[in-house]
C-alpha cells in the first residue's frame, strides 16, 4: 500500500512539474511572439520612412538636375554674353604655323 501512496505521491509530483514547465514555456513563447511582433512593426514604419525619404531626395535630385541645365543652356549664356558687352562674330580664322615655332 505504501508502494501505490508513494506512485501517487510521484505521479502528481511529475504531473505538477509538467504542468509548471508546459506553463512556463507558453510564457515564454508568449513574451517572445510580443517583442517580435513589436520589432516587425517598427521595422515596417522605419522602411516606410526611409522610402519616403528616398523618394523625396529623388525628386528634390530631378529638380536640381532641372536647374543645372536651364543654368547651362546656350540661350542664357548668350544673354549674359551679351550683357558684358560680348559680341557673336561671323569669322573666325583658323592660323596654322607653317612648322614648329621653337626648336628643342
Amino acid at each position: 500500500m505504501d508502494n501505490k501512496r508513494a506512485s501517487k505521491t510521484g505521479n502528481k509530483s511529475i504531473l505538477k512539474n509538467t504542468i509548471s514547465l508546459l506553463i512556463l514555456i507558453s510564457a515564454g513563447l508568449l513574451f517572445s511572439r510580443v517583442v517580435f511582433s513589436n520589432i516587425l512593426a517598427t521595422s515596417g514604419q522605419r522602411l516606410s520612412a526611409a522610402n519616403l525619404k528616398a523618394k523625396i531626395l529623388q525628386e528634390e535630385n530631378q529638380k536640381l538636375e532641372n536647374r543645372i541645365s536651364q543654368l547651362n543652356s546656350l540661350g542664357r549664356i548668350e544673354k549674359i554674353a551679351q550683357k558684358k558687352g560680348l559680341v557673336r562674330t561671323e569669322n573666325v580664322s583658323v592660323l596654322v604655323s607653317p612648322g614648329p615655332i621653337a626648336k628643342r
